[in-house]
């Protein structure tokens, strides 16, 4: 009884001093800075506890501390810091690593918030003679001259007119353009405070993050070529949170560079692990819808057409783009709103990108679309659809309507070159020929045409003569395609290679060749429908 009663009271005991250990826990909050700007990537810790927190762009943290703890740790790339609150009953603990913030304009001594008209109005002789000199000088173009009243008006005068930060982000940009590597980050800091300072008095924050955003990167991605990817992530980890701001309140107008650059930075931070796929989804979505509302409202619009461009290619290569997140991500907007034609061309022009075409969804889309838009796209797509189902007569009627439609080079070389194939697993092997011709006309660089040509040659040469040595020479021809791909384009030299050694075993003999006449090196033309040269080889 006496062993039941003490484990009991140990239990109790237990309970009672978890309890107690619990309330004596508490919570604080606050924000890390590394030189006075917020700080993304530092992993705060507390002794005494096993809670930690990582830092992300806006340099917030919230932990889990007791009451006994001495010291928060903040570890960050460069190295650790510890801060002491033994004593702080305080919620709120900012940490400050380097430079502190600089305290804000307004309540420095000597600020005047008054406009420029009010100013004018007051003849304030200060304001008036400091703003003629800076003006004067800039419209000069003499900025070194114009720095000095410049920065009288931007300090003392902060919301005297917008005209102030436009002109002096003009002259740091100037400066920016002609220091040397060692000046950059200072005038780069300064240039960017600029935009901050004229979003404090002026607003227009969507716009302006935007600015500041692309200049920042610009500047910092100018020797990108010996950045580390560390390197390169904390950059883009920076400039992200302010061009994704800048979308979220600029909506269709957002700048085109702006559309590129967030792009650009999802996927390097995907590739470095910050992002799921799924995030590289949703903002290659958004990026792209902006650049189509502007080119529905200005086809002709340059800068939205590169910007269109961009985001479809840096969305191939970020390597998110997999049939399984495409279908997870299309299929709940189909089912919703099947009908929305600019939804049905996105989704199966990345469906069609990364050859998932297998799936119910592409099925349906492709008909959808067609029925909706018939067009080069759609007729592509319902060729793709017939090749899967192997009804090859529809697919070629498919393919050849979408190559009457096409306008872009680059996709009619790709529709001829899928009817190539098409033709020639039919046995169609002139019309197919035929194709793989104009492919090659529209993209001379590309090594997939001649490949089929090749294979084209190579299939028919056992029907195309009763006579060996003539069948042996149209193999010597397929070769000479095969050749000629991986010359102009390296990335199928694999290809290449293994079809020149499987067909090159049929070339004509030496014993062959004497007895019709031949020699290695001499030339010769495959008659028929070939009606080619080529210079005899044996095997």
């Amino acid at each position: 009884m006496k062993t039941i009663i003490r484990t009991a009271l140990v239990l109790i005991l237990t309970y009672t001093l978890g309890i107690a250990g619990a309330m004596a826990q508490r919570t604080v909050t606050g924000t890390v800075y590394i030189d006075g700007k917020p700080a993304a990537g530092v992993t705060v810790t507390a002794n005494r506890t096993n809670d930690s927190f990582f830092t992300s762009f806006d340099g917030k943290y919230k932990l889990q501390i007791s009451d006994k703890t001495k010291y928060l740790k903040f570890s960050y790339p460069a190295g650790e810091e510890k801060l002491d609150i033994e004593g702080n009953n305080k919620d709120v603990i900012n940490m400050y690593i380097g430079k502190k913030p600089d305290k804000t304009e307004e309540n420095e001594a000597g600020v005047d918030l008054r406009t420029q008209s009010q100013l004018i109005k007051a003849k304030d002789k200060d304001y008036m003679s400091s703003y003629s000199l800076y003006d004067q000088f800039y419209q000069m173009k003499d900025y070194k001259s114009a720095l000095k009243p410049w920065e009288h008006i931007y300090k003392k005068y902060p919301k005297s007119s917008v005209n102030v930060y436009i002109v002096g982000i003009k002259m740091y940009e100037d400066m920016l353009s002609k220091a040397s590597d060692s000046e950059k980050p200072a005038l780069l800091d300064k240039l960017l405070s600029i935009y901050d300072k004229r979003m404090k008095y002026f607003d227009d924050k969507g716009f302006l993050l935007g600015r500041k955003a692309t200049t920042y990167l610009k500047y910092k991605l100018e020797h990108a070529d010996e950045l580390t990817d560390d390197q390169l992530n904390e950059i883009y980890k920076t400039g992200y949170d302010w061009l994704q701001q800048s979308l979220e309140l600029q909506g269709n107008k957002t700048e085109a560079a702006v559309l590129v650059q967030l792009m650009q930075g999802t996927s390097v931070l995907f590739k470095t692990g910050e992002f799921q796929s799924d995030k590289v989804m949703e903002v290659y979505d958004k990026t792209l819808a902006v650049a189509n509302a502007n080119l529905a409202k200005d086809p002709n619009d340059k800068a939205y057409q590169i910007a269109a461009d961009n985001i479809n290619t840096i969305f191939e290569n970020s390597g998110a783009a997999d049939c399984e997140t495409l279908i997870k991500l299309y299929t709940p907007k189909f089912e919703k709103n099947p009908n929305d034609v600019d939804m049905l061309r996105k989704m199966l022009y990345l469906l069609n990108s990364e050859n998932c075409t297998d799936s119910k969804l592409y099925e349906n889309a492709a008909d959808k679309l067609y029925q909706l838009e018939p067009s080069a796209q759609s007729a592509f797509s319902m060729a793709r659809l017939y090749i899967k189902t192997e009804d090859f007569a529809k697919a070629i009627k498919y393919y050849k309507e979408a190559i009457s439609l096409e306008k872009d080079a680059k996709q009619k070389a790709l529709d001829l070159y899928e009817l190539g194939t098409v033709e020639l697993s039919q046995k169609q092997y002139q019309a197919a020929r035929n194709d793989a011709r104009e492919a090659i006309k529209l993209e001379p660089n590309n090594g997939k045409p001649y490949l089929l040509m090749g294979s084209i040659y190579a299939a028919s040469a056992k029907t195309f003569s009763d006579k060996d040595f003539e069948k042996a020479m149209v193999f010597v021809l397929a070769v000479d395609y095969f050749e000629k791909a991986k010359a102009v384009d390296p990335s199928v030299a694999a290809e290449a290679n293994k079809n020149i050694n499987i067909y090159k075993q049929y070339f004509p003999n030496k014993e062959n060749a004497f007895f019709q006449g031949y020699n290695a090196g001499d030339t010769y033309k495959v008659g028929g429908w070939i009606n080619e040269t080529t210079k005899v080889r044996l095997r």
